[in-house]
């Protein structure tokens, strides 16, 4: 649970920091307090030297000798020091804290001791316990000639030994109670953090992760309380403007699918009747044009031959209406296949070329010379791009140019393939009002005088069975641009039986 515990991690992450401040500081300050006492022994154990020094030249100018021995031994008792010798040049002990060296043993005498009137201080560790040691040489002054040779520059020297034991223990202490103290200073900074960021991070987070799982849940009327204005409250509030836009999309779409279930509803209904009623229509309109047929056997002329072939074209319009009433209502499933786009358009473009030439219209036709193939089914592809040339041509009833252009785009229509192919369909009539731009695709809606209104309705179905796409882009007196797309397929696909795809 660590790893998830944004309080855990702030508190680990500010903990260590704290720990490892506390730490460095604690270092230096022992290392300050312990370089301190140091000098301060070594500082003692030089006063004491000379304390030594002086009362050295008063006893031996006094002729009192012998009270030198004691001095030593009362400082020694004293703690003022821990061991103190007087050694001559050669380093015998002449006085001593110890009366049995006296004069039985011998010291090493560092050869700067004698070369000059330094005093040497330092420090050496004996049975496990460090001493501060100071070495101070005794001058031969002119008072001291009447007992000593003259000539020789030193008596001999004062050695004074003073325990550390008391200076590392004093820090030891202080490091202990240093310690101490820093835990504490962890603990009070822990545990005033912990209360922060519970209340300041923990608890706002926790209240937009809540909201969240139950916006999760499907409750969109969660929000999140924003109690401040810093980043957690913009979160907060960024979180409401989320959910609340998410709520009024969810809700335009749920009226926008309920709407769109009842028209579907509608259509099919209307499907259902346009099917009966295309039925039961052709069936007598099949008898009338045979009863025109025997009529015009029989030789007609003059206006009645007018009026047959008048009731010829209404029948071949009715004809029509009613096959795209059936293809609407009850269309085939197409048998895709692979094959060449041309195939798909130039016959398409011949077959309204010679109504082009009439209106005078001028057809461009640019196809790409290295389009894949796709899979369709042919029929109903060319139905699809005629019904759109041939309301090109009504739209351009003064004259114009139609452009048909082909080209590979990349794009992923059906599983397996990541190109397309992009039909684009441009004319340059009187274009589409904006209010009528959404409605074009809607069965039974038309602009014309003459015409069902389902010629672009079932271009867009049998596109979308073809798993494509189709847009339009219009603006009045500038024409009108339909963009077809269909899933290209490999060209070693070129061979194999047609597959049907069944739609639900």
């Amino acid at each position: 649970m660590l790893h998830r515990s944004l309080t855990a991690k702030i508190l680990l992450a500010v903990g260590v920091t704290v720990a490892v401040v506390i730490a460095i500081y604690t270092y230096f300050v022992i290392r300050v307090q312990s370089a301190w006492w140091h000098e301060r022994t070594l500082a003692q154990n030089a006063l004491t030297t000379s304390l030594v020094h002086e009362y050295l030249d008063g006893v031996m100018l006094s002729d009192r000798h012998t009270e030198l021995q004691t001095f030593l031994i009362n400082l020694k008792s004293s703690q003022e020091i821990y061991r103190g010798r007087i050694i001559d040049p050669r380093g015998q002990i002449i006085f001593s804290t110890d009366t049995q060296e006296v004069k039985q043993a011998r010291l090493a005498v560092p050869p700067e001791l004698f070369s000059s009137d330094a005093t040497l201080q330092g420090t050496r560790t004996e049975n496990g316990q460090r001493l501060a040691v100071v070495m101070e040489p005794i001058h031969c002054r002119t008072s001291c000639q009447k007992c000593h040779e003259p000539g020789q520059p030193f008596l001999g020297a004062i050695v004074l030994e003073k325990s550390l034991q008391p200076a590392e223990a004093s820090v030891a202490s202080s490091r202990n109670l240093l310690i101490l103290y820093g835990l504490i200073i962890f603990v009070l900074v822990g545990v005033v953090l912990w209360l922060l960021i519970v209340r300041l991070v923990t608890q706002p987070v926790s209240n937009v992760l809540e909201q969240m799982r139950r916006v999760q849940a499907g409750n969109l009327a969660a929000r999140a309380e924003a109690e401040s204005d810093d980043q957690i409250g913009q979160l907060a509030m960024g979180f409401n403007s989320m959910v609340g836009s998410l709520d009024a999309t969810t809700s335009e779409l749920r009226e926008s699918h309920d709407r769109q279930m009842q028209q579907a509803g509608k259509l099919a209904s209307i499907g259902e009747l346009a099917s009966g009623i295309a039925h039961e229509i052709r069936n007598p309109l099949a008898g009338i044009g045979a009863a025109v047929e025997v009529l015009s056997e029989e030789g007609v002329n003059g206006q009645r031959e007018e009026i047959v072939a008048e009731i010829r074209r209404q029948i071949h319009r009715l004809n029509g209406t009613l096959r795209g009433l059936l293809d609407f209502s009850k269309p085939r499933e197409p048998e895709m296949a692979p094959c060449a786009v041309g195939d798909i358009v130039r016959p398409m473009l011949g077959l309204v070329r010679p109504d082009a030439m009439k209106g005078h219209i001028a057809i461009v036709e640019e196809l790409a010379a290295d389009l894949p193939p796709i899979r369709a089914d042919v029929q109903q592809a060319q139905q699809a791009l005629l019904n759109i040339l041939l309301n090109a041509l009504q739209s351009m009833p003064h004259g114009g140019r139609l452009t048909v252009r082909a080209e590979a785009v990349e794009k992923s229509l059906a599983p397996g393939s990541n190109c397309a192919v992009r039909l684009t369909v441009r004319d340059t009539g009187a274009g589409i009002a904006p209010e009528v731009l959404p409605k074009i695709f809607s069965p039974f809606f038309t602009t014309k005088h003459q015409g069902t209104g389902l010629g672009l309705a079932i271009t867009r179905t049998i596109v979308e069975q073809h798993r494509g796409t189709i847009a339009v882009e219009s603006a009045v007196g500038r024409g009108s641009t339909f963009v077809l797309e269909f899933a290209a397929c490999a060209p070693s696909e070129f061979t194999g039986q047609p597959e049907v795809i069944h739609h639900g």
